[in-house]
């Protein structure tokens, strides 16, 4: 029960945030006993309770405005069974509204509202809305704008008060305080429900009906749910919910509001019903995000101006993997004068079915943990990643080195899904996270299976080839994001396994036969490519290579793929480079590095291959820029 203990303490150590919020309050931190909906129409009031006036909030299917209603446990879950006996207590439903039950409730609270002195404001605006409902005219008076009137729509209530300019009853903090003042005095006070809370550790009034919608792509699944008393929840050890666990009505309250806060907040990483949440257990919950790349990382915490401008001045290929631990040691560093470290709490929850939601996934670390985690996650599994294309928010395309965004790696071992709801690729993405979750926090080495996975389609380019793409560098953009993710977890797999280091630069020394055999592919790559420039193509065709082309072949019969590449595709190529010299020099240059017998196997490469490749590609690209700025140099001068 830690991590319900650690919310309550979050909410308490955040309560100076709750009802901050702009018009749209879905990402707000709610005051306890109230939750979220989504309005369909607004309903103007004056002060004395006269209707003014009726709208339909002026907002797009995709961006709907949700407000922060009070409601009681009872009225949070109802079911449809007994739904009606609990209307919410100031907004609801038509049918609701029309109801002698919720009249009954808004007097109870009116009257006592009248003899405190601190809810004036609030006593004001629950009158006009009390007087209003007693002439039960609702349904008319909406229908007289023009609207059409359902009685499953969601009323709002507007009042112009002489002594305050919010007129929107569920922007007002004197509302919220004043409902949850009578709710707590009035009636968990006099509950006969008394007993020891499980999180607190005092005597409360426990409630067995807790709030449900706290991820809102979850439905109104719950997390602590006791009402299935006839299948499979007590199975015969309890007889009844209470009796399993108690949780008093605030622990609760607190525990559900902080995490349906988190889970709201752009730092959360959601996909379909999981989500999950990482944050510090203070007043400034928010940390660095673990599912970034290095740079989303680094760009995060540095935010000055300063930092900024130093970041568009880098040169490409600065290594993020290097400038994460300066940066997050500097994040540690300003809080060196803090009486006590930070706890940090990484958790995932998910929706088993509609109805219930469950922990998949919970972590408490000190700070550093987190930190010295998050280094070394992004240190041994570091390649060169190009800028953009996901969550990171960068774009241009350039390179970076560093470890790769765990979007990246979903793209590297799902690809994408085959539609844009597809349930199927969503559940194996949700399972991938959690794996990856354990490797970055839990020390579990990289499953063996997702780097095959990445592996085999960057060895399939031709199927990551988009060919409707607007210009010639988003052709193949796809295919570079998984190549470079592929080498990350490549390198990754090695450390882990065999504690082996591989250099992101080219190692002109390494004598491993797949490492080769990637360096002769990439020659051959780089014969065709620059005799097509030669012949005054374009610096970017986005016709693939043979190189590539057979790049599927060439992984599991190197050798022989390697001469038919050498003897049939790039002779023509070699010849219109006049020989091409430096090149056939590279290629037996490499090839006096195999062992003897390891260039005539054709045995299948693994991913090291990749490594090779990459590395030697790269390795090109930098000597061509190095000579084109000594070329300019020497023009200037």
């Amino acid at each position: 029960m830690s991590w319900i203990k650690n919310l309550c303490e979050t909410y308490d150590a955040c309560k100076d945030v709750v009802g901050i919020s702009g018009e749209n309050q879905a990402s707000m931190l709610l005051p306890l006993g109230h939750r979220l909906t989504e309005p369909d129409v607004f309903v103007h009031l004056d002060d004395k309770g006269a209707f003014m006036r009726a709208e339909q909030p002026k907002v797009s299917k995709e961006d709907k405005i949700l407000i922060c209603i009070p409601c009681t446990d009872e009225s949070e879950a109802r079911s449809s069974t007994s739904a009606i006996d609990f209307p919410h207590p100031l907004f609801d439903q038509i049918k609701y509204l029309s109801t002698q039950k919720y009249r009954d409730n808004l007097k109870a609270w009116l009257d006592y509202l009248e003899i405190q002195e601190e809810h004036r404001l609030a006593h004001q605006a629950t009158r006009a809305v009390y007087r209003y409902s007693l002439n039960d005219s609702l349904i008319k008076d909406i229908g007289s704008c023009e609207l059409p009137v359902k009685d499953t729509w969601f009323v709002a209530y507007c009042v112009n008060l002489t002594d305050s300019l919010e007129y929107k009853l569920w922007r007002m903090p004197e509302l919220w305080k004043a409902w949850l003042d009578y709710f707590l005095t009035t009636d968990i006070a006099k509950r006969n429900t008394q007993d020891i809370c499980y999180i607190s550790a005092n005597n409360s009034t426990y409630t067995v009906k807790h709030p449900k919608s706290i991820n809102r792509f979850s439905g109104n699944a719950k997390l602590i749910s006791g009402n299935d008393d006839k299948n499979y929840t007590f199975r015969g050890r309890f007889n009844k919910p209470y009796e399993a666990v108690t949780v008093s009505y605030e622990a609760s309250q607190k525990a559900h509001q902080a995490l349906r806060w988190l889970i709201s907040k752009p730092s959360s990483y959601r996909r379909d019903t999981q989500a999950i949440v990482c944050w510090a257990i203070d007043p400034a919950p928010d940390i660095p995000n673990f599912y970034d790349s290095s740079v989303g990382i680094y760009n995060v915490i540095k935010e000055t101006d300063a930092d900024k401008l130093i970041h568009a001045e880098n040169a490409i290929y600065v290594d993020y993997a290097h400038a994460i631990k300066k940066a997050l040691s500097g994040y540690k560093s300003s809080r060196t004068l803090d009486k006590h470290e930070r706890r940090v709490a990484l958790m995932s929850v998910d929706a088993a079915t509609n109805g219930r939601m469950s922990v998949t996934y919970y972590r408490e670390l000190s700070e550093n943990e987190y930190e010295e985690r998050i280094k070394q996650w992004h240190n041994t599994c570091k390649w060169y990643q190009l800028f953009g294309g996901d969550s990171e928010g960068v774009t241009g395309s350039n390179l970076f080195i560093g470890a790769p965004s765990l979007a990246r790696i979903e793209l590297a071992v799902l690809g994408k899904p085959r539609k844009q709801n597809d349930e199927a690729y969503n559940k194996i993405v949700k399972n991938l996270r959690e794996q990856l979750l354990h490797c970055i926090f839990d020390g579990e080495r990289i499953p063996l299976s997702l780097v095959l996975a990445a592996s085999n389609r960057a060895s399939n380019p031709i199927s990551l080839q988009n060919s409707g793409a607007k210009n010639e560098h988003d052709c193949w953009r796809d295919w570079e994001y998984v190549l470079a993710t592929a080498c990350a977890l490549v390198k990754k797999y090695y450390f882990d396994y065999k504690k082996e280091e591989f250099e992101v630069k080219l190692e002109i020394e390494r004598r491993d036969r797949d490492y080769l055999y990637g360096r002769l592919l990439a020659v051959g790559d780089r014969i065709e490519s620059l005799a097509r420039y030669v012949q005054g193509k374009s610096e970017i065709d986005p016709r693939p290579t043979n190189a590539v082309r057979y790049m599927t072949a060439f992984s599991q019969h190197p050798f022989r793929t390697w001469n038919m590449l050498f003897t049939r595709q790039l002779n023509p190529y070699i010849q219109q480079l006049n020989g091409a010299g430096w090149l056939l020099s590279q290629i037996g240059d490499i090839k006096e590095l195999f062992e003897q017998g390891a260039y005539e196997s054709d045995v299948p490469l693994d991913g090291r291959y990749l490594l090779g490749f990459f590395a030697q590609r790269q390795w090109f690209i930098e000597d061509a820029i190095i000579k084109k700025e000594r070329k300019k140099n020497d023009t200037e001068e």
